[in-house]
């Protein structure tokens, strides 16, 4: 594969300088043909160094991609087969030795999970064939696969290679339902090749581990709404969920189509013009009550990209003109946060940049902490639509140009101030702390190496019942990492790029509130590999008093599952630096197959719901029909129809060869029939106060949980003040505690559940206590 690879990059950087190159961006004043000239030399160059280096450092990887094509082949066919089953059954081998089996557990929800794990009974091909005839005839069909070559071994004298393969069936029958998850690690003996050119053919397979999850009925969730982007406007984002005409009903913006999908009751959507004088956005946004007079505000970057604000109305409308509330320019706006941040009761808006890696031919340097994007603002609110840029004396410049696509005001050290997290790509995590007049500390380096990693989105909750706020960062885990780590390559002139490779590949983390500070959860290996993931949610979709994690990935998802991904960690992270010419046409050449589409770049990763059970998070996405094979972006979690099952949105990203990427959003409702009891709140803004920062606490028979209003979170997303809590089998609640970002609290004792209640600042509880269920 790979040498097929190299000689197409190098015919496609050849095509190039003989059809005479075109800049991917306009350069002025033009070249002169002999700069012209020098760059083609030197992007030569460029591949020439790439071929070497494949030779003389990634040799054992380049063979691990010529027997990967036969693991992509499989995938490939299995995509395109109507008859899945039937693809796998042609799959041909020696022979196939199961794992043994050890234990089996019932879960909620009619869940059965089965685990093996050592040397069980040996099957011929044959036998194997006659398993998938049974597995048809029984109504049995093949619906998502997923492969991904995690270990290699080359092969040495008289021994063939040895991969091993990471791999997910998921296999449903319609009547009766039943619904299948195989998830496990395969180990491939490849036969000795008896001459080169001969195809690769696996001799024994042998299952070191496999877990069997399942369900005899049907999936609980069910799309009811989408929006799609035209040619003309393909975003959708940012999508943000709020009340805005204070019915009860949680509204939903979809600012890149300029539409609100007023909420009716009852989850009917009703499709409307977002603003009378619309001018285009960048994909974020936030929600909130800038001017304190109780009605949601819009602050968004329009595209001369200057922070902008729409006035709501009291009937959630923005009618008006927008007003520029900044003379900062940003370069490519994605995350907005808004909180009080000095305590002087208006809210502050904290806005971070985004810069594309490749593009003029600049890459993030070094690629795990990369400071060199765009600067992001902090804005204090003066008042009457002004805002004033307090970076510098908040003590947030060291850090503002980090690439970065979610951030949050959030109180994590529970002091009663606004803290702050900004989730970035090629670094990670920040973290400052507030000292409540609105100057930052930056105390990052408490988390140590774990706060490394593509960072795209993260949610807050919880997460192990104990009172205290936690947290969740997701972005990119990588098979090619680790299976370099294990293969033990890396370029001896770039040491710390070699050692930083496993922190920044290895995915997700889960931090847990202790003491002063934060420790990596326990269990956080079980959450750590979603793929490339984007926007993520928490909620209790099922109502049994945990909360359960939504993570949505893929990144790019081409004709061909053949991956990218080993050309980024072979040679695109060692390129860092600015704008270079030679180094654009070198990149333009390297990716013509990817940005043709085909081929992928973590393609056909399915979407993750993390189920809490007990100490342990289990995927059972495919099981809860949430596992689309659609590359996604943004994530928002709501209960839409308030029927007390929380449902779902989700972005899907629409990749068609060298056109510009579509966007779709797509609204499941959740219809889960053994769901538990649950009560809810719905927030409200006055004038005297926002209902961010709020924190909502319950008392019930099966614990106490806590939640609080944030922006940020997720992926160029927004959730409501709309909190919901699952109860589980019982329907009592003691108390339910609401402390506001000034530190008063309204508390309601017994209150009902099976309801919304709907609570606003500055009332006492007696006046507050308003409830709403549809």
């Amino acid at each position: 594969m790979n040498k097929i690879h190299t000689f197409a990059a190098t015919l496609g950087l050849l095509t190039i300088f003989a059809c005479g190159y075109t800049p991917s961006h306009a350069q002025v004043p033009a070249p002169s043909d002999e700069e012209i000239l020098a760059n083609k030399n030197r992007a030569i160059s460029l591949v020439e160094t790439r071929r070497k280096l494949d030779k003389l450092v990634w040799g054992p990887e380049e063979l691990a991609q010529e027997y990967e094509q036969r693991i992509v082949k499989l995938w490939d066919d299995l995509l395109k087969a109507e008859h899945k089953f039937e693809v796998l059954k042609a799959f041909p081998f020696g022979s196939l030795q199961l794992a043994k089996h050890k234990e089996s557990e019932p879960l909620e929800l009619q869940i059965a999970k089965y685990t093996f794990e050592g040397e069980g009974e040996t099957w011929s091909n044959t036998k194997f064939q006659n398993f998938i005839t049974e597995m048809v005839a029984a109504d049995y069909v093949l619906e998502q696969t997923e492969w991904h070559h995690a270990k290699f071994t080359p092969p040495s004298k008289g021994e063939g290679a040895i991969s091993e393969v990471s791999f997910a069936l998921h296999v449903a029958r319609a009547n009766p339902a039943h619904r299948l998850v195989f998830k496990g690690l395969l180990e491939i003996d490849w036969m000795v090749a008896a001459a080169s050119g001969v195809s690769l053919q696996a001799d024994k397979l042998k299952l070191l581990d496999l877990t069997i999850l399942e369900r005899e009925q049907p999936a609980p969730f069910q799309e009811v709404f989408t929006v799609t982007g035209t040619k003309e406007q393909p975003l959708v984002h940012p999508i943000l969920v709020y009340d805005l005409d204070k019915d009860g009903n949680s509204d939903i913006v979809v600012g890149g189509q300029n539409l609100l999908l007023r909420n009716k009751g009852g989850g009917e959507l009703v499709t409307e013009q977002l603003f009378d004088k619309f001018r285009n956005l960048y994909d974020g946004a936030v929600l909130a009550d800038f001017n304190n007079d109780g009605n949601v505000d819009f602050v968004g970057v329009d595209e001369r990209g200057y922070p902008m604000m729409y006035v709501g109305s009291a009937e959630g409308r923005f009618s008006g003109s927008a007003i520029k509330i900044s003379e900062h320019h940003l370069g490519l706006p994605k995350t907005f946060t808004a909180g009080d941040i000095d305590g002087d009761g208006d809210l502050d808006i904290h806005i971070a940049n985004y810069k594309y890696a490749y593009r003029q031919g600049q890459m993030p340097n070094p690629y795990f902490d990369a400071n060199d994007g765009y600067p992001a603002v902090m804005l204090r609110n003066d008042g009457d639509g002004k805002f004033s840029d307090i970076t510098e004396q908040s003590g947030l410049a060291a850090k503002r140009y980090r690439r970065s696509y979610s951030s949050s005001f959030v109180d994590l050290d529970d002091d009663q101030d606004m803290d702050l997290i900004v989730v970035s790509d090629y670094a990670g995590f920040d973290v400052y702390t507030n000292d409540g007049k609105g100057k930052f500390t930056d105390i990052t380096d408490q988390f140590g190496l774990d706060r490394h990693f593509f960072g795209m989105g993260h949610t807050f909750d919880d997460f192990n019942g104990d009172g205290k706020l936690d947290f969740y960062v997701i972005g990119m885990s990588s098979t090619t990492a680790r299976r370099l780590e294990n293969m033990g390559l890396g370029r001896e002139d770039f040491k710390q790029h070699t050692d930083m490779r496993m922190a920044m590949g290895y995915g997700n983390r889960m931090f847990l509130r202790d003491g002063d500070g934060f420790r990596k959860a326990p269990n956080n290996d079980q959450v750590a590999r979603t793929g490339w993931s984007w926007g993520t949610s928490t909620f209790d979709f099922d109502n049994d008093g945990d909360k359960d994690i939504f993570v949505a990935n893929g990144h790019y998802s081409g004709e061909s599952t053949q991956d990218y991904c080993t050309t980024f960690w072979r040679h695109d992270i060692y390129e860092g630096g600015q704008e270079d010419v030679a180094r654009d046409m070198l990149f333009q050449a390297e990716s013509t197959d990817l940005r043709e589409a085909k081929i992928s770049w973590n393609g056909y990763e399915h979407k993750v719901l993390y189920l809490k059970h007990g100490d342990d998070f289990i995927n059972i996405g495919y099981l809860m029909g949430v596992a689309f094979e659609y590359d996604a972006r943004a994530v928002v979690t709501e209960d839409i129809d308030s029927d007390g099952r929380v449902d779902l949105l989700v972005v899907e990203h629409i990749a068609d060869s060298l056109s510009p990427a579509r966007y779709r959003l797509h609204v499941y409702r959740n219809g889960l029939q053994q769901a538990g009891n649950w009560i809810g709140v719905a927030l409200h803004d006055t004038p005297a106060m926002s209902t961010i920062g709020a924190t909502v606490r319950i008392e019930a028979e099966g614990g106490s949980q806590m939640t609080r209003v944030v922006t940020g979170d997720s992926f160029s997303a927004q959730h409501s003040a709309k909190l919901h809590f699952g109860l589980g089998k019982s329907d009592k609640v003691s108390k339910m505690s609401v402390t506001w970002s000034d530190g008063s609290q309204v508390v309601l004792d017994n209150p009902k559940s099976g309801v919304y209640h709907r609570l606003s600042p500055g009332k006492d509880a007696g006046s507050a206590a308003q409830t709403t269920s549809n």
